[in-house]
């Protein structure tokens, strides 16, 4: 019987964990499989895409820069992927190439797990492909307003635009400053970090200088993982305020991808220690 293959697309792939969290994955689960990272340079995307019917991949996680390049070379998208015109894994269904959009889902069901159940407004910062597949979901999930904070105050308002021709909630873009976050988040429920302001290595930077004077009440998250702690999420602590790690969104993307694609239960728990015990490590 052949060995299931899967594999992640991008440009670079060497610093991602998905290689590893869905190497334990398939071996908790009993599939005979592996699971490769694939550096493809922008010239070379077609064919790239070509190979995954050629060589019989079950599927691929997509990831920068090339989420919205592989629409082209696709047979069909998913609902979600249609909506944010963005797709972060491809199934191969007998030759069929889908691509699915799971970002905003992951997200989702990472509140869902925390006990938060997303209402309201929601305030997020940063207006690229991540943003706007967060919004997307939360307005499906029953957020009301949503604010969109980025330093290119055009590109806020054209996510803004884009949400309020397909989302039920309402959209507003901002220029990002400290104060104009601030007054937004006064009313908030829900504060989204989906920028990369605080990625490993640069863990002293934070998207904001403070969250004194807000409520304790209001939830924060980042989307970063590395680290899993950031630094909006340790000052949100002290805040006393509920924080949810990027590494939460993480784990239920790559267990959605492998749900999706083998149509067994993702044994989350250990795709999260795997993640945790690397991310330790790596100190």
């Amino acid at each position: 019987m052949q060995k299931a293959i899967f594999g992640l697309i991008g440009n670079p792939v060497g610093h991602s964990l998905s290689p590893l969290m869905h190497q334990h994955a398939l071996k908790h689960l009993g599939i005979d499989g592996v699971y490769i990272p694939l550096q493809v340079h922008p010239g070379d995307l077609k064919q790239a895409i070509q190979g995954i019917r050629a060589l019989n991949f079950q599927g691929v996680n997509v990831t920068l820069p090339y989420k919205e390049a592989v629409i082209p070379y696709l047979d069909d998208l998913g609902p979600e992927a249609e909506a944010c015109q963005a797709v972060n894994l491809i199934s191969n269904q007998q030759g069929t190439l889908i691509g699915h959009n799971v970002d905003g889902k992951a997200f989702v069901g990472s509140l869902v797990q925390a006990g938060i159940q997303p209402r309201g407004k929601a305030v997020l910062i940063g207006a690229g492909g991540a943003a706007r597949a967060v919004a997307y979901s939360l307005s499906a999930a029953g957020v009301e307003e949503l604010c969109l904070l980025d330093i290119q105050e055009g590109k806020a308002q054209a996510l803004a635009s884009y949400l309020n021709q397909h989302c039920t909630a309402r959209a507003v873009g901002y220029v990002m400053s400290d104060e104009q976050f601030l007054n937004l988040a006064e009313t908030a429920e829900l504060i989204v970090n989906c920028s990369p302001q605080g990625m490993f290595p640069h863990v002293e930077r934070s998207p904001v200088t403070s969250l004194r004077g807000l409520s304790r009440q209001i939830v924060v998250c980042d989307l970063i993982y590395n680290p899993i702690e950031t630094r909006l999420l340790h000052m949100a602590k002290e805040q006393g305020m509920k924080v949810v790690s990027g590494i939460d969104m993480f784990v239920e993307q790559g267990a959605l991808s492998l749900e999706l694609w083998t149509g067994q239960r993702a044994p989350r728990n250990k795709m999260k220690a795997v993640i945790r015990d690397a991310l330790q490590d790596s100190r």
